[in-house]
């Protein structure tokens, strides 16, 4: 199907891979039909699904186990491949080894969930007549790998390290943009969970898996970080700093500002000062 030399994708697999005759530098294999199990703990997640890709190291081929009913695609990247993507895919800054870098499959595999850009890719060469495939693939592979390089890794390792969706965690990202620009506001779990369209329980679990702080030390947390700026950068009132970052009462205020900052803003304020005259 592609004739790059070093690269090698193999169309319609199904449970049964034969193993490759060299060891690759790393492969990819997109989940068509069916699901991927792992054994001995290799993958933090319980499986693959459909319109789901691997990015893995060679010696992880052998420990997937795939259903009965499965279909997908398997591209081996061989060390040749390094100088090919260079020179067919010149202008593109695409390097491999970065890839290995950036995924981190040298310690574990990684999960890409589903992304219609990859979908797209696989979705289409399957409608391709078999004489323009080696264009078309050429082309499919360029996608594929540019959609890697623009990946946000980050994100992904979330989905597959804590086992949640893609979807819930672009719903906190969304969760915590909207407290960080309205920062003078309070919200409870229920409003959000209103706003932002999650059972208010999973929203709580998934905020924390993905920022390390339950979402109302986080807000607060936002919300200090915010007044020690204003108490940095500008001559306003302590009270009225308390104001813009949703607080009335400025005992609760300080009180906050301490437990986040570990001193009162009046001391924050005359430390920086302190400092700056120094």
């Amino acid at each position: 199907m592609l004739n790059i030399a070093g690269i090698e994708w193999r169309q319609n697999i199904n449970k049964c891979v034969n193993a490759p005759m060299k060891a690759p530098i790393f492969a990819l294999e997109f989940c068509r039909q069916g699901r991927i199990e792992w054994a001995s703990g290799i993958l933090p997640c319980n499986h693959l699904e459909s319109g789901e890709m691997l990015i893995c190291n060679p010696w992880a081929l052998s420990s997937l186990k795939r259903s009965q009913d499965y279909k997908g695609e398997l591209i081996l990247f061989y060390e040749e491949a390094k100088d090919s993507i260079r020179t067919i895919f010149a202008g593109f800054d695409l390097n491999l080894d970065a890839f290995k870098t950036k995924f981190k499959i040298n310690e574990k595999p990684f999960i890409v969930h589903t992304r219609e850009e990859i979908q797209a890719v696989f979705g289409k060469l399957s409608r391709i007549k078999e004489n323009m495939h080696q264009e078309y693939a050429r082309l499919g592979l360029l996608e594929i790998l540019l959609t890697l390089k623009n990946m946000d890794a980050s994100r992904e390792s979330i989905c597959r390290d804590c086992n949640i969706s893609m979807l819930q965690v672009e719903k906190v990202y969304g969760i915590r943009s909207f407290i960080c620009d309205n920062i003078d506001s309070h919200y409870t779990i229920e409003e959000l969970a209103e706003k932002f369209d999650m059972p208010p329980t999973a929203m709580k679990l998934c905020f924390k898996n993905v920022f390390g702080l339950p979402v109302f030390t986080y807000a607060r947390r936002e919300r200090m970080k915010h007044a020690a700026k204003q108490l940095r950068e500008c001559d306003r009132g302590i009270l009225e700093i308390a104001g813009s970052v949703g607080y009335n009462n400025g005992s609760k205020f300080a009180h906050a500002f301490q437990d986040v900052m570990g001193m009162t803003p009046k001391e924050y304020r005359k430390k920086y000062r302190m400092e700056n005259v120094a």
